[in-house]
């Protein structure tokens, strides 16, 4: 039986076994020593003044919102094409989210778009870098001047703006570890920020409100795991090379293709992570059956991103926001990760392209 070439699969090795395994030893599990050399690692890496690790990068939106005084009354902006966890943490906030539809190149809301859907309620704005690819940063700042922004750098850990770290954006960044992301600790997430109060705000909020002793907020627990912190670490060794290989894989993706089908294009002098490659399928495709198609051939592929306007827990909103719902409907991610050989991504290639002429 041929093997299917897997959609996404976190590089783990015997260094993040043998972490996992001392953290089980020592019998310290939760929170602890590990997680703040994570947070300190990642923090510098970013070139921000703290990191908060937490259970989730869903968590780490939500705990930023909260940090933020974000509330009922409030609209946050936020880009339309994206996995739903930005915009439900607006509406778990009691928040009303304003959606942006996004650029047909970048696949990221630009700062045109963010400043004109601005309006007096307008209390943050989320900043997405879609699937690593680095948003106009410096551009978004000026649009938005003082409001607040929230970026979700979810995807974007080792990707970078023209002028800086992917993460260094806005008040508060989010990072997700979750297995499909650049660095994984199974579940887990980071907020970034250089402001101490809100840096403060954070650690009292994912430990159930609790401060110096006592407990001065109603809060949840979000922490992050000694095990989690640990698997981090050891993954933060290699990741030079797990950036280093994703950009190779998409070079050889890009040239494979040579502009056979759409692919999300990198601003000039910025530099993408590829946490995801996706291609836009032609007209009048059928995604699901083409998926089909490609899993028969070995290859495994799967619904690129959302609109998010148009989910059941947005009542499937009747506005329009063409661009997003077009990348939405007609978006494919095809296979990548730092251990497919090259090989795999020509007869990824291969395969695609034979499904698309049938």
């Amino acid at each position: 039986m041929r093997t299917l070439i897997r959609l996404a699969k976190p590089w783990i090795g015997e260094d993040e076994r043998r972490a996992v395994a001392d953290v089980l030893e020592s019998g310290q599990l939760v929170q602890g020593a590990l997680v703040e050399r994570l947070e300190q690692a990642i923090a510098a890496l970013v070139g921000r003044k703290h990191g908060v690790a937490v259970s989730s990068g869903t968590s780490a939106l939500q705990l930023a919102l909260k940090a933020l005084q974000v509330g009922p009354g409030d609209d946050v902006l936020c880009p339309a094409l994206s996995w739903p966890s930005p915009a439900h943490a607006v509406r778990a906030a009691g928040a009303r989210v304003r959606f942006i539809d996004i650029d047909p190149h970048e696949w990221n809301s630009g700062a045109e778009a963010l400043r004109e859907a601005r309006t007096g309620s307008t209390k943050a704005a989320i900043v997405i870098d879609q699937f690593g690819n680095p948003a106009h940063a410096q551009e978004i700042r000026e649009a938005l001047g003082s409001l607040p922004i929230i970026e979700d750098a979810a995807c974007a850990l080792g990707s970078r703006f023209v002028n800086g770290p992917c993460g260094s954006l806005g008040v508060v960044s989010c990072l997700s570890f979750h297995p499909r992301k650049i660095l994984t600790t199974g579940e887990g997430g980071m907020c970034l920020t250089d402001d101490d109060a809100i840096a403060d705000k954070l650690r009292t909020l994912r430990n159930h409100g609790q401060l110096g002793g006592e407990f001065v907020v109603a809060a949840g627990n979000s922490r992050m795991t000694e095990i989690a912190a640990a698997l981090g670490l050891a993954q933060l060794q290699r990741l030079d090379e797990i950036l280093r290989r994703r950009r190779e894989l998409a070079a050889l993706y890009a040239k494979a293709l040579d502009g056979a089908l759409e692919i999300q294009l990198t601003p000039d002098g910025a530099e993408s992570n590829y946490q995801t490659f996706g291609v836009i399928l032609p007209q009048g495709f059928d995604r699901k059956s083409v998926c089909k198609k490609l899993h028969n051939r070995g290859i495994e592929a799967g619904v690129l991103s959302f609109a998010i306007h148009k989910l059941v827990s947005f009542a499937g909103s009747d506005i329009s926001l063409p661009i997003a719902e077009h990348i939405a409907s007609r978006g494919i991610a095809v296979p990548l990760f730092p251990q497919m050989r090259n090989v795999d991504v020509e007869e990824v290639v291969r395969a695609l392209l034979g499904v698309l002429d049938e």
